[in-house]
């Protein structure tokens, strides 16, 4: 997962790559910020003609009794894997509570269930993935089941119960007490902006940094990239937080390039995303309904179930499709997917569809490449779409 050494950055692309240094303040009237040595203990100011945040995002915790404990962790980043499995690999816990519904959490079951670990999930929302269509989320949920996950929904965490060494051994909440050998917390992330907020850089209404789509910021010669700053929305034509790493890489070119005296501009994102929950395939872009409905979208939706591919086929495989579309115009407004074979390489072509504003009637015309190995003759895509056409029309 480390995909370049600070050796490499320098022998590539003379790029001094400063490990174990901790810039702790950013002086933009001097052009300037404070670092600090760690391994030296030293300060020193470092001047700038152009800079540059990416300062990322860190993962929320709930601020609860005992949520300081040994086995409460998160995950983030590369170190905090290491250290889940390490405890994992030098504990040996047989149970684990993973609070949050999220594509983190979802995922993590995964990884716990295949380690013989009895997983617990507690969400505050009646099913996983709450952000996503019920039909989706319902999916999801069984598939939970199935591999052994014990769902409990509707729990507000209370607090933790430590033993003599500072571990938890049980998680409280407003409805029950389970003893639990580690903890998850899984609930979101918090975009690390405290530093430039206190440089005088704006943050939008997310909480995140504000930038236009050249990557800058209300200050001269700053830009700002990734799960710090704001991303805009093309379909809601809003600004958003959306925290994932192919938009970060993204916007860290456009702001790279514009530093260095280019002109390069991220138009934004249509909301594009994929996970998996065991055998479980989900995919997502665009706009859910209940947040279309929200910009003031007529909106109207089509759901159907299909093959994945000529159903003789070995390998065949049933999958949920949802289309979102405006009952005025036709426009498709989002998609999500769910089943076990074809999902994530599908949800691409309605993303591409989305970017270009097409109508479901549009999309029920693509000529698309057909072999039994793959794909019916009628694609999942154009049967759905052929059906949102039929809704248009009554």
């Amino acid at each position: 997962m480390v995909v370049r050494t600070p050796q490499q950055f320098k022998e590539m692309q003379d790029i001094d790559v400063k490990t174990e240094h901790q810039v702790t303040k950013i002086d933009s009237k001097g052009k300037r910020i404070e670092v600090v040595d760690l391994a030296r203990s030293e300060n020193q100011w470092v001047s700038y003609d152009k800079l540059m945040i990416a300062t990322g995002a860190r993962s929320r915790r709930l601020n609860l009794p005992g949520s300081d404990a040994k086995n409460i962790f998160t995950l983030k980043d590369l170190q905090d894997g290491l250290r889940i499995r390490n405890y994992i690999d030098e504990k040996r816990p047989e149970s684990a509570a993973v609070l949050g519904g999220g594509f983190i959490a979802l995922e993590m079951c995964e990884a716990f269930r295949l380690r013989n670990i009895e997983t617990h999930i507690f969400c505050r929302r009646n099913l996983p993935a709450g952000n996503l269509e019920r039909e989706i989320s319902e999916k999801i949920l069984n598939e939970l089941k199935e591999n052994g996950v014990d769902f409990l929904t509707e729990h507000e965490p209370a607090g933790f119960k430590t033993n003599s060494n500072g571990e938890v051994t049980i998680f409280e909440t407003d409805k029950a007490s389970y003893q639990v050998d580690m903890v998850l917390m899984a609930v979101g992330v918090v975009p690390n902006v405290e530093m430039a907020k206190e440089a005088g850089i704006e943050l939008g209404k997310t909480g995140a940094i504000k930038t236009d789509f050249t990557q800058m910021t209300n200050l001269v010669d700053t830009y700002a990239a990734g799960d710090c700053c704001e991303v805009f929305n093309l379909v809601s034509q809003d600004w958003v937080h959306t925290p994932l790493g192919d938009i970060a890489n993204k916007q860290g070119r456009v702001a790279g390039e514009n530093a260095a005296g280019g002109k390069a501009v991220f138009h934004g994102v249509v909301g594009s995303a994929a996970f998996k929950v065991f055998e479980l395939e989900v995919a997502i872009t665009g706009l859910g309904t209940q947040v279309a409905q929200q910009y003031g979208f007529d909106v109207n939706s089509q759901i159907i179930e299909a093959e994945s591919k000529v159903g003789y086929m070995p390998g065949s495989k049933r999958m949920l499709m949802k289309l979102i579309f405006d009952r005025r115009s036709g426009r498709l407004l989002g998609a999500q997917m769910v089943g076990k074979e074809g999902v994530a390489r599908r949800i691409n072509t309605l993303a591409v569809a989305i970017h270009q504003k097409m109508g479901v009637d549009e999309i029920a015309k693509l000529d698309f490449a057909y072999a039994p190995p793959f794909s019916a003759p009628f694609d999942p895509i154009l049967i759905a779409a052929e059906q949102a056409v039929k809704k248009l029309r009554q």
